[in-house]
């Protein structure tokens, strides 16, 4: 157990050490999803570059090239390739280099296509963040194809069909929703509000994405709820809405963007409501949705019914994971999986059966959140009895060359959730994604929410994060015991470095004094005035190194006991105290042991990495 623990901590470190820009590789590409891209117009005129003369590609090369690109940043090269008859552009080149030292976003120089074409808002061009969302945005809808193997875009046919339509013409109509209702995230969306009416981004940005897994993260509603009612403010409420969302949020609210200029919905403003201690309370979340006539009737070509044609859904092996550590193993297997069910019905064993015929040896239980998470991403996967098949026709899903690199392989973390997922049959496999995190260097906000959903949505704790400046990361309690939690997500194993054992004892000794004068934000106001007993606790993907001596300080110091609990046990607690197996009592002086909690399971032989 201690070995996977160490080669699993080993394995995020290596993982999550940040890449400079020039380093990014084709396997780093995420075709599928898209933010931060909004404007139709500038997609046309990202799709019209590809156009030789057109007015776009004709003002690139005679005027915004030469001015805008340095000969050392490539403007030369540039120019040559919008001159070409059959333009095929190396993605590079388009999207640009990225921050070059001594600069900063706003100010860096432009140094690729892309950039050129959109504007900026105090200068004439974009930075290569922006570019490369127009360019995923193109790429994921079918404008632009993508050979892997060379890294490099060219013109589709749809997309020369969008650019030569006439701006505002049913012609351009017609193409934009042929593209946009091939793209299953659009069709997801739609299908959301078709049978739930009226939807906040945070709504639908729950029931986005892969289930329980690193890049699909979503905000809790009723945690926005609380902050909207806290704030004192407009200004407050407004920064709230705008700052605070998770990554399928951003998805969300960049896809209907789109579907309201075309029409397909409206943004409506919906007041949700929820308890607040003894009494409900209401507040609006102006980022809601609702779908339109014309939206209600183009959904149904995603289906096929009556007269409408159903339109082939574009899935790109990228789309079919991102942030996921071993992302090419999850993409082989589901691309497997897909063009499987293409062929009929099939019961999660033959599925199982067929993936190990292909050197993939999956659990059942992974299988069915395989294809839960279909249907969350748009596809229509319709069941049989104890069988399965995707209705869809799929176009573009191939897997790549794996002669380039070696055929991908699982990481201990898919292993871990794999054995979760045949123990938690209580607990919702949304919750997985804690083990993602606890290993993300760079997630500690969305590891506290989730670590709070988890405590006080799906079992029976009453507290709520805080993880703001002064307070701790999260506090709940049950009865009259509370629980202090500080949630650390830590790529290389969390050692409890001696400044935060210092915090802990900080808010613990707050805690009993109370007093205005140690915090004036009163952060304990979180526990309800019958908790008397308190404990301390820390969460993290994995512990190494002498936390064990710095959680014994802390007690001696304190007079109050805690203990350590990595992600994989959190979610085996929560297992057995939502199955009843554990009684709230026995959990809370499982937290007073001073050490580690863990409990007894076994993983399967062999080597993952």
């Amino acid at each position: 157990m201690e070995q996977i623990k160490t080669l699993c901590a080993s394995f995020y470190a290596m993982l999550y050490f940040k890449k400079n820009e020039e380093e990014i590789t084709v396997a780093d590409r995420t075709f599928g999803w898209v933010q931060e891209a909004y404007i139709l117009r500038n997609l046309k005129n990202v799709v019209s570059v590809f156009v030789p003369e057109s007015p776009v590609n004709r003002i690139l090369r005679t005027d915004k090239i030469p001015r805008l690109i340095a000969e050392k940043d490539g403007r030369d090269i540039f120019i040559k390739e919008l001159e070409e008859e059959n333009i095929r552009i190396p993605y590079t080149h388009l999207k640009g280099k990225g921050t070059p030292a001594g600069f900063t976003r706003s100010n860096a120089p432009c140094s690729g296509i892309i950039q050129a074409v959109l504007p900026g808002q105090r200068k004439e061009y974009q930075s290569d963040w922006p570019a490369d969302s127009f360019l995923r945005w193109a790429v994921s809808v079918g404008f632009l194809d993508y050979d892997r193997g060379e890294d490099v875009c060219s013109l589709s046919e749809l997309g020369r069909q969008y650019a030569d339509a006439k701006e505002g013409s049913e012609e351009e109509a017609n193409v934009l929703m042929t593209a946009f209702l091939s793209y299953p995230p659009v069709c997801r969306v739609l299908s959301l509000l078709a049978e739930e009416e009226h939807l906040t981004k945070f709504e639908i940005g729950a029931r986005l994405g892969f289930l329980g897994e690193a890049g699909f993260t979503s905000i809790p509603q009723y945690m926005i709820l609380e902050g909207l009612l806290e704030a004192k403010t407009k200004e407050e409420r407004t920064k709230l809405l705008q700052d605070t969302e998770g990554t399928s949020d951003k998805y969300v609210r960049t896809i209907c963007s789109w579907l309201i200029q075309m029409g397909f919905i409206s943004k409506v403003p919906k007041e949700v409501t929820g308890r607040r201690g003894n009494r409900v309370s209401s507040a609006v979340i102006p980022q809601s949705y609702k779908l339109t006539l014309k939206g209600r009737t183009v959904l149904k070509h995603t289906t096929g019914v009556s007269r409408f044609a159903r339109i082939p859904k574009r899935v790109m092996w990228d789309m079919l994971a991102t942030k996921a550590a071993d992302r090419e193993y999850l993409r082989n297997r589901r691309t497997h999986i897909i063009k499987y069910l293409e062929g009929g019905y099939r019961s999660p064993l033959q599925i199982q059966e067929y993936l190990n015929s292909r050197g993939i040896k999956e659990e059942t239980e992974t299988i069915l959140d395989d294809l839960q998470s279909f249907v969350r991403i748009g596809l229509q996967v319709k069941k049989n009895g104890d069988t399965y098949r995707v209705m869809d026709e799929i176009k573009g899903l191939k897997l790549p060359d794996e002669g380039r690199s070696g055929i991908p392989v699982k990481s201990e973390v898919s292993v871990y959730k794999d054995y979760l997922r045949t123990h938690m049959t209580h607990v919702d496999h949304k919750y997985l994604i804690l083990v993602d995190l606890g290993f993300d260097g760079s997630s500690d906000r969305d590891y506290e929410i989730k670590t709070a959903e988890l405590l006080t949505s799906e079992l029976m704790f009453k507290g709520a994060r805080l993880g703001d400046t002064r307070k701790p990361d999260v506090c709940v309690y049950y009865g009259d015991h509370g629980l202090i939690i500080d949630n650390k997500a830590y790529g290389k194993g969390y050692s409890l470095p001696i400044k935060q054992a210092d915090e802990m004892y900080r808010y613990i000794e707050e805690n009993k004094e109370r007093k205005d004068l140690l915090n004036p934000n009163r952060w304990w106001k979180i526990f309800d005035e019958s908790v008397t007993r308190f404990s301390f606790a820390f969460i993290s993907g994995s512990f190494t190194g002498g936390f064990k001596d710095r959680i014994n300080l802390i007690s001696a110091r304190s007079g109050i006991h805690g203990a350590a609990i990595n992600s994989v046990n959190l979610l085996l607690l929560a297992e057995e105290l939502k199955a009843g197996r554990l009684g709230y009592e026995e959990c809370f002086r499982l937290f007073e042991s001073n050490g580690e909690i863990s409990f007894p399971f076994s993983l399967p032989s062999g080597d993952f990495c």
